[in-house]
């Protein structure tokens, strides 16, 4: 029998036998295997079974965001899969075995192929190679060579670069040349990636950068650059003494780059002019040459290409390490260059009618990113194809008579206010369903055939019911006993309070059309109304500060840093806190 070896991040293991012909995998409940890391799209990957003995068994990536890698390679749509093949979905890594001993390679010898696969990058010149050195406690003074034009960084031994490190994911970042210069890229990690100090999903690397993957920081060292390590290079142990060797190596560090910038600026003018002596002019060289950067990468942001911005702003940051604007706009270009690539998969998932996706991707949406606002006018309708897409879901449930996962399929739309109609059709059908699950059955009338669906119209007249013992039913136009009123699906009147979910819910409709201020109040009511949820202070966290009123969003920035249940927002929640704190105490 065939069976699907599962390890998890932690070395955690389980096997799976493939009775079924489809599997499907994904961090969504309802999933045949459920990985719950974050890097693990809702519907991740399928695999299908074929024929008999030998069965086929394929691999399908079902369109997911990080993608399905089959022995170190991402397969494009779907793969035949064969035993001893190495799977790689986010952090799991899932291999095919059977149970004849001849017909199992180990998974050493899948993992070696998936090495071998990803080796097969071309190598670089001696002049274009840089260097990763460890300058955190952990492995410190480790050096990593950045040889290939293609390097997966991660913690198993299939990876290019190997860090040892447990805050390190299986497969954290891969780093790419291109362009002459180096672009560290997070596959998704667990504890991301980081660019002297500010989260990334894509950056490019400038000499002196300290990279931070997890818990281990790492300084990058550009082509022709001649840095040594040195223990006072180590920027997480702690400093006892005063202002000695270790600043002034910090010091001299600082000069030998504003040297080099220099140097650049000189050779670059001497090329240029071919003059051959020092020429006065090369003072002036400097701000022409930020300035027109600072110009292209301007432009390219007006015309959304962020990628290329941030690219601009790094060329920028070659010549002046210390522009503040530059940094800032290349934070921002990486920033808008991934919520670009979420805008673009909801609208895809909008023309496919996938609205379960749609719909928690834009609730996850970035409040701050100008495809945000452009999402608010698509809410309304997002919101009722969910609503319709777990209604559907719901009545096929009841026909089937899985009337439990009907019930927690109400459940979750009772609680959204724009699902209110939904919600009430689905409990009706319940109803109708327990109704009729709890008729004696010798009630029915012999010729009258079993019901196939629960949403079928009552005939005009009905055949009388045989007389037997069980106690007669209700006639049809009798109305039903009064039943408490479901505070939560019932919507709010004049006289009563707006729940919980309808303040969140109108807040982002404000916020998407721009009225802040009287979002901030609804807010602050839902957080009274639920004083144990995180997510009026993220809101709040996003929205005071474009009100001006930046020691209050600091202050629900800390609360939500203390609420928020999922570790992987931290990072960002540290680094907006971070932000705030350097605008009140310049």
């Amino acid at each position: 029998m065939l069976r699907l070896v599962i390890e998890d991040d932690d070395g955690k293991t389980t096997v799976v036998p493939l009775i079924r012909d489809e599997i499907t995998i994904g961090r969504k409940e309802g999933n045949t295997i459920r990985l719950t890391e974050r890097n693990v799209s809702r519907h991740h990957a399928r695999l299908v079974r074929l024929g008999a003995t030998p069965a086929t068994v394929f691999v399908e990536d079902l369109d997911s965001y990080n993608g399905v890698r089959l022995n170190g390679e991402r397969i494009a749509d779907k793969a035949s899969l064969k035993v001893g093949d190495l799977i790689q979905i986010g952090d799991y890594a899932l291999a095919l075995k059977d149970d004849a001993p001849e017909d199992q390679p180990d998974r050493a010898a899948a993992i070696e192929r998936a090495a071998t696969a990803v080796h097969q990058v071309e190598a670089l010149a001696d002049e274009q190679k840089g260097r990763l050195v460890v300058v955190s406690s952990n492995l410190a003074g480790e050096s990593f060579n950045l040889d290939r034009r293609e390097l997966i960084v991660g913690r198993t031994d299939e990876n290019d670069i190997v860090v040892n490190h447990r805050s390190i994911s299986r497969n954290h970042a891969k780093i790419i040349f291109r362009d002459d210069a180096f672009t560290i890229i997070d596959l998704a990690s667990s504890n991301g990636v980081k660019v002297n100090g500010e989260v990334y999903g894509t950056a490019s690397l400038v000499k002196g950068d300290i990279v931070e993957l997890g818990q281990v920081k790492m300084r990058y060292v550009a082509p022709g650059d001649s840095y040594v390590f040195t223990p006072a290079d180590v920027e997480d142990a702690e400093v006892v003494a005063g202002p000695g060797m270790g600043r002034l190596v910090f010091i001299g560090l600082m000069l030998a780059a504003v040297a080099v910038g220099t140097f650049v600026l000189v050779d670059r003018y001497r090329s240029g002019n071919g003059s051959g002596g020092t020429d006065p002019a090369t003072v002036v060289s400097q701000p022409v040459d930020v300035s027109a950067g600072m110009d292209e990468g301007r432009r390219l942001i007006e015309r959304e290409e962020w990628e290329e911005a941030g690219k601009a702003f790094g060329r920028v940051l070659q010549v002046q390490p210390e522009h503040e604007e530059a940094q800032r706009l290349r934070k921002k270009s990486a920033s808008e260059a991934a919520n670009q690539r979420r805008y673009n998969r909801i609208l895809k998932d909008v023309d496919d009618a996938q609205w379960a996706d749609a719909f928690f991707a834009l609730e996850e949406f970035p409040l701050d990113s100008q495809y945000g606002v452009r999402l608010g006018p698509m809410r309304e309708r997002i919101e009722r194809g969910f609503a319709d897409a777990e209604l559907e879901r719901g009545l096929r449930l009841v026909e089937d008579g899985a009337l439990d996962g009907a019930r927690k399929v109400h459940e979750a739309l009772a609680l959204k206010p724009f699902a209110a109609v939904q919600a009430g059709k689905l409990q009706d059908a319940i109803r109708a369903a327990e109704r009729l699950a709890a008729r004696p059955p010798d009630v029915r009338p012999a010729t009258e055939p079993p019901p196939v669906a629960v949403n079928t119209v009552a005939p005009p007249r009905r055949p009388e019911t045989p007389v037997t013992d069980a106690p007669p039913r209700a006639p049809a136009t009798r109305p039903e006993p009064r039943r408490r009123p479901d505070p939560v699906a019932a919507p709010a009147t004049a006289d009563s309070q707006p729940t919980y979910q309808e303040l969140m819910s109108k807040s982002l409709q404000l916020i998407a059309q721009g009225r802040r201020e009287e979002s901030v109040g609804l807010l602050l009511k839902a957080h009274r109304l639920d004083p144990q949820s995180h997510v009026p202070h993220q809101r709040l966290c996003a929205v005071l500060p474009a009100l001006g009123r930046t020691v209050d969003a600091l202050t629900h920035c800390k609360l939500w840093r203390a609420k928020e249940p999922n570790p992987a927002y931290r990072p960002r929640i540290e680094s907006l806190i971070q932000q705030l704190e350097a605008e009140i105490n310049p």
